[in-house]
């Protein structure tokens, strides 16, 4: 059994959390896990989130993707299954290291903070996992910081989606980490 809570507040502990007086925008998802017996590694967590992406919300990425190109915006490199695949296979979690447009720009025993600079707005999106209790927390808390008009209007369009994807992705990421796991 496990549980959601969207929090409003961030604990001082983390990465992403040193300029937060600075952001426009944050939100935490944060799953309690009754089922992993132990934290994931955050490599293995960050990869979760990726192969638990609702079809649905592929689409609305692939549209994204196109508007983005046109506005000049910084666009995820066209990969085929088989190398995401092996990008997958590959990835350690590493600061540099890349999946799509993410990456890996900090990290700590319990968090792996990534994210990407645009011209029109910077996220960071941190995975978060440690055990407490009787439960495996896993974390996400993303981070927006506007540029300028384009920003404001794109994230205005993006923040629904945002918050209605993340919370089924989380969900979705605890049993990839299970199957991973072969729990």
């Amino acid at each position: 059994m496990s549980s959601i809570l969207l929090k409003g507040k961030l604990d001082n502990e983390y990465i992403i959390t040193r300029n937060i007086n600075k952001t426009d925008f944050y939100d935490i998802f944060e799953l309690h896990s009754k089922v992993l017996k132990q934290p994931p590694e955050l490599s293995i967590m960050m990869i979760s989130f990726f192969n638990s992406f609702p079809y649905s919300f592929r689409i609305l990425l692939s549209i994204r993707e196109t508007i983005s190109k046109y506005l000049g915006l910084k666009i995820a490199k066209k990969t085929t299954k088989k190398q995401r695949q092996n990008i997958s296979k590959n990835f350690k979690g590493n600061i540099g290291d890349k999946i799509a447009i993410f990456e890996v720009l900090e990290k700590s025993d319990i968090e792996l903070m990534t994210g990407q600079k645009d011209k029109h707005l910077d996220f960071k999106l941190s995975f978060i996992t440690y055990k407490k209790n009787n439960s495996i927390v896993l974390k996400l808390i993303t981070t927006v910081n506007i540029h300028n008009r384009l920003g404001r209007i794109y994230f205005s369009l993006v923040k629904p989606i945002h918050q209605f994807y993340m919370h089924r992705i989380i969900k979705r990421m605890e049993q990839k980490i299970i199957e991973e796991s072969n729990l």
